[in-house]
């Protein structure tokens, strides 16, 4: 008796959908829209939802301070959908997925814009838990671009020798 209980309780909680690619666009193109898309979300779903709406975003080739206003604007509302007992979770989360979006941190304006809001919305000990996370998954082999190795570069190649004279090559 007791299992079915827990069993249809995680059942109701899993009833999250990630969004489609159209209900993402809609959410990047008016905010608004973002918080309905969190509906039943765990934390890294919501975190991973969050990151995606702000590529796309990215993806609509607005002015530098549009693209920010509404990025921060997303982080807001990520948090307060959450319970604040979460938040230092979350931060940790949505930290992680934008390091692993070489969309979302490809601009420092676009990063410094969303850790603003996270510590508008909490605190700067938020803020740097955010920061934190996101630096340590950049230096990580599987939460970067690229791979996040900080692999030294590869020796410039040896000089050509100029022919002696008299000498000849085949």
């Amino acid at each position: 008796m007791v299992s079915l209980v827990v069993l249809a309780g995680g059942l109701a909680y899993g009833a999250f959908e990630m969004p489609s690619q159209e209900q993402l666009q809609a959410a990047a193109e008016d905010p608004s829209q973002f918080a309905g898309l969190l509906v039943d979300a765990s934390i890294d779903q919501a975190a991973e939802t969050a990151k995606d709406v702000i590529t796309q975003i990215v993806a609509l080739d607005l002015e530098p301070e549009e693209e920010d206003a509404r990025a921060a604007e997303i982080v807001r509302q990520l948090f307060r959908a959450m319970p604040e007992d979460q938040w230092p979770a979350l931060a940790r989360s949505f930290g992680r997925f934008v390091a692993a979006s070489p969309t979302a941190s490809l601009s420092r304006a676009l990063l410094s814009a969303m850790q603003q809001a996270i510590i508008q919305v909490g605190d700067v000990e938020l803020g740097n838990t955010f920061g934190n996370a996101y630096n340590l998954a950049m230096q990580t082999i599987a939460g970067a671009p690229g791979g996040g190795k900080n692999v030294p570069p590869p020796p410039p190649p040896p000089p050509v020798a100029q022919p002696y004279e008299g000498q000849q090559f085949p």
